[in-house]
């Protein structure tokens, strides 16, 4: 064998191979059973490598040194631990949205060894998050991977509590970036394409759930969950007033009835609970009543107190609720209706907005005809103890559920908007 052919040491721990390639010995400390040194040997194609692998080698030795964890601690063990700790202390909702998101977070790192997830990986968990795949067909908005994040940074958190049993000397979340975040911009309706909605649905919607949707949404400022989570007997006719006291909320493929938004499940007063009072207006009840008497058509009996208000024919036939992630695109649908008939008439398109935007446009109509403001802010769940208020305001304010100015103001506003409700059975 010539020189030319001998194994050569670059460097301690690396040796370059005839054939070019590199042979780095891996050291992994002592064996506390045996006290034989660990050492196995991999090869590279490059210098370079050989010497990133050395280098990661080195890192893995100085966290063994400092925490004493030789041996691989699984991301999913990880996680259940951290669950074991901590979920006795959670919410049935809160533990139902912590799993959900550790399906995606288990698909992605699996039994990865905890100690060599590092920032850059993280990052590409996020950009794994916003593209839809064949486990997880629907991609992570910006503000559900902030939550992911917050979720994972807990579990750094936790394991950083214990470092000889995890290994990690730092929390691997916090530096980690999201990505380009485009904040959505909200659309309202005017009180003028408001009515034109109500018009077309009392005119051409066979199935009358669209008069609850828009209804409550739009002349009652409801959020989603609130929307599928109204029974009838929530709904005081002769004060004109609606009682918030549930949502039917959706987190991943689970429907919970909950407290509405920001209360606590075990909340012992209203308060606490985030319960509130609604105005109920001529014009919405007009409605409602419609539905309900389109609900005892379609099941040949009355409705029963404990009915709830938002159930579409289909739902009805099958027994079932309908499930909150498929409202907006429901929404969607009926305004693209509605802009056929507008468009047929000659006439200028509604702008297709979320679901979510009715109480926006709710909202901003009240808040643009002078109706107090505190009174609006308790009306849809709002904190009334903002900074801007006066220390008085602030402190001796309290709602005392009168809707009567909210009620007027609906009522006088719509008053001539087309809503005669035509029969289309047939």
């Amino acid at each position: 064998m010539g020189k030319s052919e001998k194994n050569v040491t670059i460097e301690p721990g690396i040796v370059k191979l005839p054939s070019g390639k590199y042979k780095v010995t891996l050291d992994y400390g002592r064996d506390e059973v045996t006290g034989k040194q660990k050492k196995t040997h991999k090869t590279v194609d490059t210098l370079k490598e050989a010497r990133a692998l050395k280098g990661s080698n080195a890192k893995d030795k100085g966290i063994n040194k400092n925490t004493g964890v030789t041996g691989k601690v699984p991301f999913s063990k990880a996680v259940a631990d951290y669950n074991a700790f901590y979920e006795s202390g959670w919410s049935a909702s809160y533990t139902v949205n912590k799993h959900n998101q550790e399906k995606r977070m288990l698909a992605y790192f699996g039994d990865k060894d905890v100690k060599t997830i590092n920032t850059l990986d993280i990052e590409k968990f996020f950009q794994y998050c916003r593209q839809p795949n064949e486990q997880f067909p629907h991609g992570l908005s910006n503000n559900t991977i902030q939550k992911y994040k917050t979720h994972l940074s807990g579990i750094w958190k936790f394991m950083l509590k214990a470092k000889n049993v995890y290994g990690v000397t730092e929390n691997q979340v916090s530096e980690a970036e999201v990505g380009e975040i485009h904040d959505y911009q909200v659309q309202t309706f005017t009180a003028e394409q408001l009515s034109t909605l109500l018009s077309y649905i009392t005119h051409c919607e066979k199935d009358h759930s669209t008069f609850a949707m828009v209804g409550l949404c739009g002349l009652a400022g409801f959020r989603r969950g609130e929307l599928c989570g109204l029974q009838w007997r929530d709904i005081d006719w002769d004060n004109k007033i609606i009682d918030i006291q549930r949502q039917r909320a959706q987190i991943g493929s689970k429907v919970l009835v909950k407290v509405p938004k920001m209360g606590k499940d075990d909340g012992q007063t209203r308060e606490e609970r985030k319960q509130r009072y609604v105005a109920l207006p001529d014009t919405l009840a007009y409605l409602l009543k419609a539905v309900k008497q389109q609900q005892e058509e379609f099941m040949e009996q009355e409705v029963q107190p404990e009915d709830f208000v938002y159930r579409t024919k289909l739902n009805i036939a099958r027994g079932e609720l309908p499930r909150p992630s498929k409202i907006d695109k429901r929404f969607r649908e009926l305004v693209e209706r509605c802009n056929k008939v507008q468009a047929n008439k000659e006439l200028a398109p509604l702008p297709v907005i979320r679901l979510h935007d009715l109480r926006h446009s709710y909202i901003s109509i009240c808040l643009n005809g002078d109706v107090n403001p505190l009174t609006v802010s308790a009306n849809c769940g709002h904190n009334t103890k903002v900074n801007y208020l006066s220390t008085s305001t602030k402190r001796y304010w309290h709602d005392d559920g009168d809707r009567t100015e909210i009620v007027d103001f609906i009522d006088s506003t719509f008053k001539d908007t087309n809503m005669t409700i035509l029969d289309l059975s047939e």
